[in-house]
C-alpha cells in the first residue's frame, strides 16, 4: 500500500519531520494524513485495501476524494463491497478517481456507474468556463448520485464549473 505520507507514519499516527515539512509547506492536507492512517491499520485486516495506492485526498463536507494511482481503480469497480466498506472505515461517501486523468476521464470516474453521453465545455464572457455533462435518460428518484456535491468535489480538486444536464426532462 501507497500512501501520501511514508508508511511508518501511516502505522504510528505521528508524522517524521519530512512529512511534517510536507504538511507545513501545503504539500500534504489534513485529509492526506487522516486517510493514510485510517487505510493504513484497516489494511492490516482486509488484504484488498492494501492493494489500493493513495496519491492524494481530499475532504468536502463529509464527502472523501480519493486520487489513486493509476490502474488501482478497476479492481474497486470490480469489488463494490470494497467501496462500502472504505465508506465505514472512512465514515463518510467515498468517490474515486486517478491521477493524472484528463477531465473527461475524472467526470466518468465520479459518476460511475452511470453513462455520460456528452461532455460539453463553455467559456463564459468573464474569463471562466463552465463544463456541461448530459446524462442519457431523465433524472429519476433512484439516480445513484448527488450531482450537487459531484459539482462541489471537481470545484475544490479541479476548480471546475459543472453543470449536469439530463437528456429527457
Amino acid at each position: 500500500m501507497k500512501t501520501p505520507i511514508c508508511s511508518f507514519d501511516a502505522r504510528t499516527g505521528v508524522l517524521c519531520p519530512k512529512c511534517d515539512a510536507k504538511l507545513k509547506s501545503g504539500q500534504l492536507s489534513d485529509a492526506d494524513i487522516q486517510v493514510s492512517i485510517k487505510l493504513t491499520k484497516a489494511s492490516e485486516k482486509n488484504q484488498e485495501i492494501s492493494k489500493i495506492n493513495l496519491v492524494k485526498a481530499e475532504q468536502v463536507d463529509q464527502d472523501y476524494l480519493l486520487v489513486l494511482e493509476p490502474g488501482s481503480l478497476a479492481p474497486l469497480r470490480r469489488d463494490p463491497s470494497l467501496q462500502k466498506s472504505l465508506q465505514v472505515i472512512l465514515g463518510g461517501k467515498v468517490w474515486l478517481t486517478e491521477a493524472d486523468t484528463t477531465d473527461k476521464k475524472a467526470l466518468e470516474d465520479l459518476f460511475f456507474p452511470v453513462r455520460i453521453a456528452n461532455v460539453n465545455t463553455a467559456w463564459l464572457p468573464d474569463g471562466s468556463k463552465l463544463t456541461k455533462v448530459v446524462i442519457p435518460g431523465r433524472k429519476t428518484e433512484r439516480f445513484p448520485h448527488d450531482t450537487t456535491m459531484i459539482g462541489k468535489i471537481l470545484q475544490e480538486s479541479r476548480g471546475m464549473d459543472l453543470m449536469v444536464e439530463f437528456e429527457r426532462q
